[in-house]
């Protein structure tokens, strides 16, 4: 093991010098543990807790795509992201590898070209590998779709447009029949996206503020909803809603924080965090717990890369 981390990661490569290689990229952050060859690593992951791993793919023996297929059968650890490394990378081979439940195909190229990208793309397969218990299989089916649309997002697209593919995706998958990102500010809030119903005309960006559902979002800093805003009268412009038949709501705070927060954090948002964003959510059908635990979990999660993106603009 290399460090103090909470979050160990498993390397498992037949080449000596990638050990190396993985050592001095992320070694600093976290706890790694090294296998020459895939069975060790299964023998290791029987006796130890992984997060994350990383392998080669062109290893004697037993492959690295034989390697994750096996772990991906197996009910304990289907769950651990793997990450496949390669020096010969190929369309057909990473093609295979994401079929078989890979969460990234790396060319090992990219350690030395892009070493920041390869550190943000393994933060970021942390940050959204999380289990919700007993989810049905629409909703595990839903939180890895949204997942793996994200990781495309981030590789090509800026700040605008990724937040805009992830409210879409979101509205999409929950059957969302409203969903409106709102960038927070001292002074007022920015619609930046919209997807489904829109808002009312008459709506001024600054009655956010106003709403009495929305000031106990902030100063609990946890998401809520409710299904039946009508009576209950917690809600965003309920009168227009109940036009619109729209009486259950969710709304999610986003922090200003990178995946690298988050994990230096313990997975944890820092008390002193501020709040940046908010997500509002309606819709005709009611929400279950299960979906209010996976929908602001992925909200809060993703929202992390959304704040990085924000950052480098």
């Amino acid at each position: 093991m290399s460090s103090e981390s909470d979050y160990t990661i498993l390397v498992v490569d037949d080449d000596r010098a990638s050990h190396i290689i993985v050592k001095n990229l992320i070694g600093k952050k976290y706890n790694l543990i090294h296998a020459q060859e895939p069975q060790q690593g299964i023998n290791i992951l029987s006796e130890k807790k992984i997060d994350l791993i990383l392998s080669d793919i062109h290893m004697p023996g037993m492959t690295g795509l034989e390697f994750l297929e096996a772990i991906k059968k197996d009910a304990e650890k289907k769950n651990i992201p793997i990450l496949l490394m390669t020096s010969l990378p190929t369309l057909e081979k990473e093609q295979k590898a994401m079929e078989l439940g890979a969460k990234d195909f790396i060319q090992k190229d990219l350690f030395h070209e892009k070493p920041q990208e390869v550190a943000e793309r393994i933060e970021m397969k942390l940050v959204t590998n999380f289990v919700v218990p007993d989810l049905s299989k629409k909703l595990a089916a839903n939180q890895k779709e949204i997942v793996q649309d994200m990781m495309v997002s981030m590789e090509t697209m800026d700040f605008l447009n990724v937040s805009q593919e992830f409210c879409r995706q979101l509205g999409k998958l929950f059957e969302l029949e409203h969903l409106s990102f709102w960038k927070l500010s001292k002074d007022k809030p920015h619609l930046l996206v919209t997807v489904g119903s829109r808002i009312p005309e008459n709506y001024n960006p600054a009655d956010l503020y106003t709403e009495l559902v929305f000031r106990k979002m902030i100063k609990s800093r946890k998401p809520y909803f409710t299904n039946n805003i009508y009576n209950t009268k917690q809600g965003v412009f309920i009168e227009r809603s109940r036009e619109d038949g729209l009486p259950a709501e969710m709304g999610v705070p986003m922090f200003a924080i990178t995946e690298s927060d988050l994990i230096n954090n313990h997975m944890k948002i820092p008390e002193k965090a501020p709040i940046f964003g908010y997500m509002l959510m309606k819709r005709s059908k009611v929400f279950s717990t299960k979906e209010h635990a996976v929908i602001s979990k992925l909200i809060v999660r993703c929202s992390t890369m959304i704040w990085r993106l924000y950052k480098a603009m």
